[in-house]
């Protein structure tokens, strides 16, 4: 037995989203309890399908915010629709629908937050010799980042996608639910950019940009990272640790830019004893080391997953990089509509700010 039942609620903020050029026309087919729930998340279905990743389907936290950018989208981007099919099914309606979407009044979509930024960076860059200062630096950093929440509103997207049944019993059936966790590239590029804005004022310095794996070792790509103060290293995008729940079933991992970490984190020189240790916090690498990190027990579907700059894996400690990752996690359920309600439920993503991953500055 094989089935797939997928949630659709509402965009993500911070996300700024690319045009679509000229009017598109989107067939697509969701499931709802009901014919105006069906055909609801069919529309957002083609909002994500002709938008691309910058309108995500997402349950959880600050819910106001996301019927809110829900209108806005709706609002500015469709036409019309038709219903080319619809019939029952055995947890409610399903429907097929052509939507007729338009590029008009995009700029509603999102907050120009990025857009705002690409001007302060270009101020960054024109400050005079007595105004590049650590302190100065430390308070654009603190102004862009706000803290580890913001970071993840704004740095990433959370999807809960569906879920499928492996086994079958007359007591249960297991299965895994599939969540996307997806990198908001244009906010992360504009962080880049603004860390490259900050020339260094010290011969001290460590480099800071999107990670990779080479040689088995996760660390900043050397080509597209910039050189910063050493002194600023505890002002620059923290680990976040991410707890994801079902119902009753977690997923535990860290976020790093555009990594994913299971039982890794940055090597820092608070926690470096070797020499070994030490260079890698010199190098900003990822360690995987035992005794150094705290255990995530996250599975992540790699033929689901875009990971486009390399993965290594050390026992239980793993770490991934790309611009999407499929999150797989096991439950078990008495019946199939125990799981159904589960995932009607939605998805809830929590930052715990009190665990190892935050050392400096996690108040925010």
């Amino acid at each position: 037995m094989k089935s797939t039942f997928r949630m659709l609620a509402f965009a993500l903020a911070g996300f700024i989203a690319q045009p679509v050029l000229g009017d598109t026309t989107v067939t697509v087919g969701a499931t709802g309890s009901n014919r105006d729930a069906a055909i609801e998340r069919a529309i957002g279905d083609a909002l994500v399908d002709a938008l691309g990743s910058h309108v995500f389907s997402v349950t959880t936290m600050t819910d106001e915010q996301f019927s809110t950018m829900s209108t806005s989208v709706t609002a500015g981007r469709v036409i019309d629709y038709t219903v080319l099919d619809e019939y029952e099914t055995f947890d409610g309606v399903y429907v097929r629908i052509s939507v007729n979407l338009t590029d008009n009044d995009l700029s509603g979509i999102a907050p120009q937050e990025v857009d705002t930024w690409h001007q302060k960076i270009e101020d960054t860059k024109s400050l005079d010799v007595a105004q590049r200062t650590v302190g100065e630096y430390r308070r654009v950093l603190d102004e862009f980042l706000v803290g580890p929440r913001n970071q993840l509103h704004s740095g990433y997207a959370f999807v809960l996608r569906g879920y499928d049944v492996d086994s079958v019993d007359t007591r249960a059936l297991k299965g895994s639910i599939y969540v996307d966790v997806i990198i908001n590239q244009s906010w992360w590029n504009t962080y880049y950019q603004l860390v490259g804005a900050l020339t260094p004022q010290g011969s001290q310095t460590v480099l800071e940009g999107p990670m990779e794996v080479v040689n088995k070792v996760a660390k900043p790509n050397l080509v597209l990272s910039s050189q910063v103060d050493r002194s600023l290293v505890y002002e620059l995008a923290h680990p976040l640790p991410v707890r994801l729940t079902v119902g009753n079933n977690v997923s535990m991992f860290t976020l790093y830019k555009n990594a994913l970490l299971v039982s890794a984190r940055p090597m820092t020189e608070d926690t470096a004893i070797s020499e070994g240790q030490k260079r890698q916090a010199n190098r900003r690498e990822i360690s995987m080391m035992k005794g150094n990190i705290r255990s995530g027990n996250a599975q992540i579907d790699s033929g689901k997953s875009s990971i486009d700059c390399g993965t290594v894996s050390v026992g239980d400690s793993a770490v991934y990089c790309g611009n999407q990752f499929t999150v797989q996690i096991p439950y078990e359920a008495k019946n199939e509509s125990e799981i159904i309600d589960m995932m009607k439920k939605g998805l809830k993503v929590d930052l715990d700010l009190y665990g190892p991953y935050c050392e400096h500055g996690c108040d925010g």
